[in-house]
């Protein structure tokens, strides 16, 4: 809370261990100055940080392997999930293999589709029975 006793908008507080800000106040890092945080030097990780959507998401992530089954689920561990992604593993093109997941929210769970190709020369997706690793990003609350 601002102290109504200061003229300033930006004060050293009594004893030297609080800096205080006023409604209206405002701290300029100049070209070559520095805010570190715990002796580590945070000003350019800040001045390009990415600007959230909104307070309070969270983000989970995993690898899991499919199982077979087709939906494959998988617990995210969030109260709300709001998005999904997810992406196989590896480094190989998949040939007539897995070669497309898609995600249905369900809850405490997201369903993970996996597709292949019927056959070579034949590109229409079918469901997969395999079993290839994927890693997966979750974002909610």
């Amino acid at each position: 809370m601002a102290d109504a006793t200061y003229q300033t908008k930006i004060r050293m507080e009594s004893g030297g261990d609080k800096i205080g800000v006023a409604s209206g106040g405002e701290i300029d890092i100049e070209s070559g100055g520095a805010l570190k945080i715990a002796g580590t030097d945070r000003t350019a990780a800040l001045a390009t940080a990415p600007a959230g959507v909104a307070a309070g998401y969270k983000i989970a992530r995993g690898e899991t392997a499919l199982d077979g089954s087709n939906p494959t689920s998988v617990a995210h561990g969030l109260t709300t999930c709001i998005a999904f992604v997810a992406m196989l593993k590896g480094t190989a093109a998949p040939g007539v293999g897995t070669s497309v997941l898609t995600a249905n929210i369900n809850g405490a769970n997201v369903d993970v589709y996996a597709w292949k190709v019927t056959a070579a020369g034949d590109a229409t997706l079918i469901a997969s029975t395999g079993t290839e690793s994927f890693y997966w990003i979750a974002i909610g609350t």
